[in-house]
């Protein structure tokens, strides 16, 4: 089993999400549960979160039975896979009906055996499917046992009265069932599609985004019956709240001035803890350079340069098509040479239809996105300079200081062009948090100048916004970030909280407003963001 997860206290930012997917369990004993496609990029967390959602509908609720399941292409034969696939669901489903998670991981694999296991537990339901199973497999027609092994969790249903939530992880690989059974039956997945419509037996799919939205919009119409929940990047608070987990978990001692380094993975929780991961090896005290040092080596030799590069391999097997794949990966990274798309094929010495096919490669693998009109690379930083580096390395043959030098140097001028001045504070979930916000709003007004009569108005409308919104029905659960903003004339602060269903009425924000030049409420991925604005009409005040 593949059912290893982070200790809930190391799990960070997922609450809304884990709540919306455990109500699925209370929808299916309503029978009004539907399947989900849970989709997200590549490393933000999604088959961490099927682990997470599985534990908790095994540990607590007993609407609805869990079932995690991560599709494994090693075998042999597609019977193979029917056998794996019936006898993992037998043991998750006797493991939560009889409040034995140790069943789960049973060193059982021989159908006879669990069948006996069904007997001495008493559990009829899972003898009769194995059973039926049993006397199918006699009849020796492989894609038989297979629709009957995606109809079990419905099966299981009907006997035991029980619905049945079905997490399938990496479903992306059920296209390759076609390698196990070639010829009529090179479709098998779509199968599935039988078997999402029921209400009481719904299914979570996940796996490579890309590749899963083709599979489900485009090769059948799966779609149309599915839910579509996307998981997001953490935030930044929780972001590095991860880090410090894992570098209390790994015995590493960072200061604290080094944790601003975590931002650069763009709340990416894989990144992070490859990252996490390389600074335990490396051991010692930890200075900013030491930290650049060890991203240079993970992405130009490190795990994560080993996780895009074998992803690459697997997504363009022809050698010939690699050097002009990771030429056209470089010119999307904005720093090879502007070239129109039409001139690619030329410039790439290639021909238009084995371009294509590089676009359509790479598109699966999730380093190139496609709109309907649009070809971008995939929004990540980390994945732009593992291709820099692998771009300098095999096609340039430089010396790892000038990729350093052409990484870092990128970096140092986008934060150049992103400056502006600015301070971030953290709002702790606490009575009278109000009064922490208007000592800072204060403090920080002085550093920029900012008119007395300007920062009494602010400090009016902030104890406001408070009392009327943000502790109306008590402390933000996790408190609020503020960020306090000064360009040119226009002084702002943006108030962040991760209440997604903060409700800001008209007549809360109306006495707020008289305060202000502009306030503006946004719902954003990961709660809900409200800017202040005032503009400076009156010369800055003078330092004291």
């Amino acid at each position: 089993m593949t059912l290893n997860m982070l200790a809930e206290r190391n799990y960070f930012n997922r609450k809304n999400e884990l709540e919306t997917l455990l109500g699925i369990a209370s929808e299916a004993r309503a029978g009004d549960a539907s399947s989900v496609f849970l989709s997200g990029k590549s490393g933000t967390g999604k088959t961490e979160l099927l682990r997470q959602l599985f534990n908790r509908l095994f540990r607590h609720q007993n609407d609805a039975i869990p079932f995690f399941y991560s599709i494994n292409t090693s075998f042999a034969s597609v019977e193979d896979f029917s056998k794996d696939y019936i006898c993992k669901f037998i043991l998750q489903g006797l493991a939560f009906l009889n409040k034995d998670y140790s069943l789960i991981n049973t060193d059982i694999y021989y159908l006879e055996d669990i069948v006996q296991m069904a007997k001495d537990l008493e559990a009829q339901w899972a003898a009769d499917i194995m059973d039926d199973y049993l006397r199918i497999k006699e009849k020796n027609r492989p894609i038989n046992l297979f629709l009957f092994a995606l109809s079990v969790p419905y099966r299981c249903y009907l006997s035991t009265d029980t619905p049945v939530v079905a997490m399938i992880d990496d479903f992306h690989k059920t296209r390759k069932f076609y390698e196990l059974d070639p010829g009529e039956n090179r479709d098998l997945w779509m199968h599935f599609e039988n078997s999402i419509n029921s209400r009481f037996a719904p299914y979570i799919f996940t796996g490579s985004q890309s590749e899963l939205h083709k599979m489900f919009f485009e090769d059948t119409s799966f779609g149309k019956d599915l839910e579509l929940f996307s998981l997001t990047s953490l935030n930044r608070n929780n972001a590095v709240k991860y880090f410090e987990s894992l570098c209390r978990m790994y015995g590493i001692n960072i200061g604290e001035e080094l944790l601003g380094f975590v931002d650069i993975f763009d709340g990416n929780p894989s990144y992070i803890k490859s990252f996490a991961q390389a600074v335990r090896q490396s051991g010692g005290t930890f200075s900013e350079d030491d930290f650049r040092e060890i991203y240079l080596k993970e992405v130009t030799t490190g795990k994560i340069y080993t996780h895009w590069t074998s992803r690459l391999k697997s997504h363009v097997p022809k050698f010939a098509l690699r050097k002009p794949s990771l030429n056209f990966l470089h010119n999307l990274c904005g720093s090879g040479d502007e070239t129109e798309f039409s001139n690619l094929p030329e410039s790439l010495s290639i021909g238009r239809e084995e371009l294509d096919n590089i676009v359509s490669m790479l598109n699966s693998s999730g380093a190139v996105e496609t709109g309907f009109s649009l070809l971008e690379l995939a929004d990540d930083q980390i994945l732009i300079d593992v291709i820099k580096g692998l771009y300098h390395k095999e096609i340039h043959k430089d010396p790892l200081n000038k990729t350093k030098e052409v990484i870092f140097g990128d970096k140092r001028q986008r934060l150049k062009r992103l400056e502006e001045p600015s301070f971030d504070i953290m709002i702790p979930p606490a009575a009278k948090a109000e009064l922490v916000a208007v000592k800072s709003l204060e403090q920080i007004a002085l550093h920029f100048n900012i008119p007395s009569r300007t920062t009494g108005q602010l400090q009016i409308a902030l104890v406001e916004l408070f009392a009327r919104v943000l502790e109306r029905d008590g402390a933000p659960p996790e408190g609020c970030r503020l960020k306090f903003m000064l360009k040119e004339n226009i002084f702002s602060i943006e108030i962040m909280t991760s209440q997604e269903d903060l409700t800001v009425a008209d007549v809360d924000i109306g006495g707020i407003k008289a305060y202000l030049d502009d306030m503006k409420v946004e719902r954003t991925m990961s709660g809900t963001k409200i800017t202040l604005v005032k503009e400076n009409r009156e010369d800055r005040a003078t330092t004291p």
